[in-house]
């Protein structure tokens, strides 16, 4: 049963964001042009960057703000865009769900929580599938300016995303930790967008997640995830940076409060009158 729950709503949600997933493409891709199209301004030379430098100036992301006199805050477009594409891919799911083997569950079987499994489950699929496209993007840029598949971040990619060499902790660093953060941090934002989306609606639960974005691109805290979103962030490479086990700890607390909680209130919840809301 769990299999078929999963199985009908990731058919519909995967056709339905279709153009939402082309978009995540193109804004990946586009971050990577604008990223190159700085070598010349910042003279570093994009010859030692491969697949793992790529990949992170996707999420590059920026320095914490300093507030002075004369200086706006501006969060940084394009991390701020893929990233909420990536989120609207689980938007609207709650309410699709119910058009299946959802309500068939909830009204015949009276099996709330193995819905509710389904329910995150398939956010956790469609959120990885979307992080999928960013990687296959990223790929085929590389071998479009023939980067090596290497598995480490160099100092020069974060030179190319206007960090100072006095703030690089090394010259390189092992990726594998940012892009597993980076990961689990994805994931607590959609359980956290889809549990608040459940009580409050979908769209106050974006405007949720889009301010708390907003937050965490001005100040840099390990409870503000966005941090590990950004390779400016890393304490991998960064010094002052957030330390990627202490995000991605926080990332499993969050989602394990988001299932355990969220299903609590679930299965005491009147979906039958207020079926309109899910």
């Amino acid at each position: 049963m769990l299999f078929r729950l999963v199985a009908a709503d990731l058919r519909t949600v995967l056709k339905k964001n279709i153009l939402t997933f082309i978009a995540i493409a193109a804004v990946t891709v586009a971050n990577l042009v604008y990223a190159y199209g700085l070598s010349s301004v910042y003279g570093v030379r994009t010859d030692t960057l491969g697949f793992a430098d790529n990949l992170a100036l996707v999420f590059a992301g920026s320095a914490p703000f300093e507030p002075r006199p004369g200086v706006m805050f501006v969060p940084p477009l394009g991390w701020l865009f893929l990233i909420l594409l990536i989120l609207y891919t689980t938007l609207d799911y709650p309410t699709e769900s119910l058009h299946g083997f959802g309500l068939q569950a909830l009204v015949r079987c009276r099996a709330r929580t193995l819905w509710w499994v389904s329910r995150f489950i398939l956010v956790a699929a469609v959120t990885a599938f979307s992080l999928l496209v960013v990687v296959c993007s990223v790929v085929i840029w590389s071998l479009m300016v023939s980067a090596s598949f290497s598995a480490v971040i160099h100092g020069e990619s974060l030179q190319l995303a206007n960090l100072a060499p006095w703030f690089l902790k090394a010259g390189e660093a092992d990726a594998l930790p940012f892009f597993v953060g980076l990961f689990f941090a994805f994931e607590a934002l959609a359980f956290a967008q889809a549990a608040v989306g459940f009580v409050l609606g979908p769209s106050v639960s974006f405007v949720v997640l889009m301010s708390y974005l907003i937050c965490s691109a001005y100040a840099r805290h390990w409870a503000l995830l966005g941090n590990a979103l950004m390779l400016l962030r890393w304490g991998g490479i960064v010094k002052e940076g957030i330390a990627a086990g202490s995000s991605g700890l926080f990332s499993i607390v969050i989602m394990s409060l988001c299932l355990s909680l969220g299903g609590l209130w679930f299965r005491r919840a009147d979906l039958i009158e207020k079926g309109d809301k899910i």
